[in-house]
């Protein structure tokens, strides 16, 4: 194979990214390869010629849309296609390499022709790189995500009222009536004096 007589990353040429790209398994040999191979100051960053070949790549369907990741000591890079509507779908494995994201944005921002056609956007510890017409076609669907009805826009606020307070003269409410007496009953009782008791007994001896 082609890759074999490579010694580092760093002698990856044109011809290589270009057969490279030709198709999904020829990519993911050659990231395969890289993860390998990649050591920092050996030139890691020139597997991105071969992600750029990806904006014209016959055989990719959807649009490109790759990440790329890490810290001090790996990087990631992960290859997807974009169908729309949020839909994205791996096309290789994640591939990861021994060697410093700091390398990585330092090739991006000094040797954009790297990645051309493909325009980039870092944000924090990770890298976007998309064509430009995804760029202008994610402003436009954006714009029109937001865009607000003229009907909704007034020069004044709206006014509005508080709820009339009740009526002061209504007559009180009564208790709903019922069937069930509510009210506590008195019941007297007579008192008998215990002489009368006694008395009453007696007689009937």
């Amino acid at each position: 194979m082609y890759l074999d007589a490579l010694a580092s990353c760093a002698e990856l040429t044109t011809e290589h990214a270009e057969e490279a790209a030709r198709s999904a398994t020829s990519l993911r040999t050659l990231l395969n390869w890289a993860a390998d191979i990649a050591r920092p100051g050996e030139g890691g960053p020139k597997v991105l010629m071969v992600i750029a070949r990806l904006a014209h790549a016959e055989w990719f369907e959807g649009t490109p849309y790759v990440e790329i990741r890490g810290d001090n000591a790996t990087t990631t890079l992960s290859v997807f296609a974009d169908h729309g509507m949020g839909i994205r779908e791996r096309v290789v494995p994640l591939a990861r390499l021994r060697v410093g994201f700091d390398e990585f944005a330092r090739a991006v921002r000094l040797a954009p022709q790297l990645i051309a056609p493909f325009e980039s956007a870092q944000r924090g510890d990770a890298i976007f790189l998309t064509p430009p017409e995804a760029s202008v076609e994610s402003q436009r669907d954006g714009r029109e995500a937001i865009a607000i009805d003229d009907r909704s826009l007034h020069e004044q606020e709206r006014k509005t009222a508080p709820p009339p307070p009740p009526a002061t003269d209504a007559p009180p409410a009564t208790p709903e009536q019922s069937g069930v007496h509510t009210h506590p009953t008195v019941r007297r009782m007579v008192a008998v004096r215990p002489e009368a008791l006694r008395r009453g007994t007696d007689d009937g001896d």
